[in-house]
């Protein structure tokens, strides 16, 4: 007969890869861009999380086991109202990282944006092209600074958020004057991504506060006996090195981090938000009034936070063509 007994050892518990910090600002600021190469493009773009529903389609990876069957799938709901590029910022290479070579900003810009900044009283646009122009032979990288107009939605937020999104080229001088057609104007989610793409999706966690090691990071509650406490590590470690090490699963700030998710299937971009909007809305979001984006799968974030998608940094999986989508559910999900 065999007794039961407790491990002497285990596994490390959660991964040591991410750290379990607030995030310093709400709107996602990517670290790394998509490597493109073609017509220029702007390589991101953002939109405000709605909901979830979900969807059937035919499955197109020609090696799945499911190929050519129906399959029902998850999907996230993303309303993206167009964004207004309202300034260009070029970066040059110093010893020191990348650091601003010189910005262009559009000579007129919306009324919503004073909200957020302090536009110049009295500013010389051609002074200033002049001047962005004499730095391009600096610059290796262009940026798009935009900003979003959450004003069009119904979420009752009236404070544009602002983000830089690099723009995609060949050479910098077909991306400035790529960028300098849309300085002052609006952009489409069209404009960026087609159906059937991927793209990373980046975003801030739900934040859960402070909370304990047990949900924080997944380890095992100790058995009833046990002296002190049970939702707490059997050991926070050896007598030497006499200190905490960083590695030791410990309570603290849960959520509100800044993640990202990759490879995040486009299956559907449209305009008409009622074709997919559940009966009496999504909860605790409501109707989407622009234009939408249907992402297979979930996305990091609480409903409306907003999410920056930017085009795929990894290798994206067998197909991106349009999927062929058969049915989106619009039941209601208030019981």
């Amino acid at each position: 007969m065999f007794m039961g007994h407790r491990k002497v050892s285990a596994p490390h518990r959660s991964s040591l890869g991410y750290r379990r910090v607030r995030a310093r600002r709400i709107v996602p600021a990517p670290r790394d861009w998509q490597k493109y190469e073609g017509a220029p493009k702007l390589l991101g773009f953002l939109g405000i999380k709605a909901g979830m529903t979900h969807c059937v389609y035919i499955e197109d990876r020609p090696r799945s086991h499911l190929a050519n069957r129906e399959v029902t799938a998850a999907v996230t709901c993303i309303e993206t109202p167009p964004i207004v590029i309202f300034s260009l910022r070029g970066y040059k290479k110093t010893p020191y990282g990348l650091k601003i070579a010189a910005d262009l900003m559009a000579s007129e810009t919306k009324e919503e944006l004073k909200r957020k900044l302090k536009p110049p009283k009295k500013y010389d646009f051609k002074k200033s092209k002049k001047k962005f122009e004499d730095n391009l032979e600096d610059m290796i990288e262009l940026r798009a600074v935009v900003h979003t107009q959450p004003y069009l939605t119904g979420i009752g937020m009236k404070t544009p958020q602002i983000a830089e999104i690099k723009i995609g080229c060949n050479t910098i001088q077909e991306g400035y004057e790529y960028g300098l057609s849309l300085l002052g104007k609006e952009l489409l989610i069209r404009d960026v991504f087609k159906a059937g793409e991927f793209v990373d999706a980046i975003g801030v966690t739900k934040g859960k506060g402070f909370q304990g090691p047990v949900k924080r990071h997944g380890i095992k509650i100790l058995q009833h006996k046990s002296k002190g406490t049970k939702r707490g590590v059997g050991s926070i470690g050896p007598w030497h090195p006499a200190r905490t090490m960083w590695t030791i699963p410990r309570y603290g700030q849960m959520g509100f981090h800044m993640r990202t998710d990759y490879n995040k299937r486009i299956m559907q971009i449209g305009s008409d938000g009622a074709q997919i909007v559940p009966k009496g809305g999504f909860v605790r979001y409501g109707v989407v009034k622009n234009n939408y984006l249907l992402v297979k799968g979930s996305v990091p974030g609480s409903k409306k936070r907003t999410v920056m998608l930017r085009g795929n940094i990894r290798q994206a999986p067998q197909t991106t063509k349009e999927p062929q989508i058969l049915f989106i559910s619009t039941k209601s999900q208030q019981g």
